[in-house]
């Protein structure tokens, strides 16, 4: 197995991954993929009435349901899916937006696709940062943004890619949480995966992530070189 791919148990492997990439120094990537299905959504959602009947409901129908530190909704994790984070240091200037850029410039130049950036209407965690092909979404986005000091801040940009597997099945679960919370219905056939969508030889989960690596590790490189305030 590539050394770049991280197979975790369970989800909260793969968030503590992420959590030590966003407390250590300098530049860190880190992509991980579960091999048992679970919810996770973000810890302000804990605010929602009926969030904690909705955790226990969702656990119920099979779907634990985890906490992340990031913004956005809820979304199905599985083997399927595939985790990129990004953490690394950025001066005051350094917007959400730019990172948003950032990530979704690291798919575009590792996944060459006809990739649209935007928001996709009843997705699960939807927003402006969507990736999609064929107007049905693949990728979805969070951020966080931690001040550290010295007019400078810890950036914490991530990216759930859908790469193969049943979206059905997920889109249900989160339905169903988003029913539990008095929040909007969610379809299935707007998501899509990128092994469903031809438009590449299907992708095998570590060369992908060894792609993605590569490609993160470039465009921090170059945004650094342009004068960005990324710190390395």
């Amino acid at each position: 197995m590539s050394s770049t791919l991280h197979v975790v148990g369970g989800v909260a492997d793969g968030l503590a991954l992420e959590a030590e990439a966003f407390t250590s120094d300098g530049v860190a990537v880190r992509l991980w993929s579960p091999r048992r299905r679970a919810l996770v959504c973000p810890a302000n959602l804990r605010r929602k009435p009926g969030f904690y009947d909705g955790r226990r409901n969702s656990a119920a129908r099979g779907w634990p349901l985890h906490l992340r530190p990031t913004g956005g909704g809820a979304v199905p994790q599985g083997p399927g899916a595939l985790n990129l984070a990004l953490a690394f240091t950025a001066g005051r200037t350094f917007t959400i937006d730019d990172g948003y850029r950032l990530i979704t410039q690291v798919i575009r130049s590792a996944i060459p696709a006809p990739w649209t950036t935007g928001a996709t209407p009843n997705s699960f965690c939807d927003g402006a940062w969507n990736l999609s092909l064929f107007d049905r979404k693949v990728v979805g986005t969070a951020q966080r943004v931690r001040p550290i000091g010295g007019g400078q801040r810890r950036i914490l940009a991530h990216a759930l890619i859908l790469v193969e597997g049943d979206v059905a099945e997920g889109a249900s679960a989160v339905g169903a949480f988003h029913g539990d919370l008095g929040l909007g219905p969610i379809e299935a056939d707007v998501h899509t995966t990128l092994n469903a969508t031809n438009t590449t030889p299907p992708w095998e989960m570590e060369v992908l992530a060894s792609a993605l690596d590569a490609s993160a590790r470039s465009e921090i490189a170059r945004v650094t070189a342009s004068q960005d305030p990324i710190s390395a």
